[in-house]
């Protein structure tokens, strides 16, 4: 895991995601600051304060995903940590759930058309990125490490493709230049 973590944050599209999640984290950490001075969250109407309780919470997520591309930059073994960023993958799936719920009810008219515009905005990336972005990242990886595993050279130059567990057969492939 730490392998392919450290390995797509070293990509093009890897180094952009984590500069665009940057990004992000401080202009919502910005605009929920200046949230803040104008009044506190209690005197928010309750449609409001539940899109800036939204909107700490990408904050909490945009954080935590920084700090998983900093160990994988560095090369940390996260292994250990499985099953707490499995954990942390299903909750920014209900929050995103509980994102685009929010912004179906549609912008309060009580509340900033600014809380409901970044939320707007963040819904979107969180979407191109795991239906598009992450696809790739880990999918091309994916795809090197099978391809990586599955040939063994034997003594005359060709290679062996091992079998999947389920399959009882081994193919044998001579190179042909």
């Amino acid at each position: 895991m730490s392998e392919v973590m450290s390995s797509n944050v070293r990509t093009p599209l890897g180094a952009l995601t984590a500069v665009a999640e940057l990004v992000l984290l401080c202009g919502l950490t910005y605009l929920m600051g200046r949230e803040r001075r104008r009044h506190a969250y209690g005197d928010l109407p309750l449609d409001c304060q539940h899109l800036a309780q939204v909107l700490l919470l990408y904050i909490a997520y945009f954080a935590i995903t920084l700090l998983l591309n900093v160990t994988a930059i560095l090369r940390l073994h996260v292994s250990k940590m499985a099953i707490p960023v499995a954990l942390f993958g299903i909750l920014s799936l209900a929050l995103l759930i509980w994102s685009m719920v929010l912004l179906a009810r549609g912008a309060p008219e009580s509340c900033d058309d600014e809380l409901y515009s970044a939320l707007s905005g963040v819904v979107c990336y969180h979407l191109v990125e795991m239906c598009c972005l992450a696809p790739l990242e880990v999918g091309r990886e994916h795809v090197h490490l099978q391809v990586a595993s599955a040939r063994e050279v034997d003594q005359e130059g060709g290679y062996f493709i091992i079998p999947e567990p389920s399959s009882s057969k081994i193919l044998h492939v001579r190179k042909t230049f």
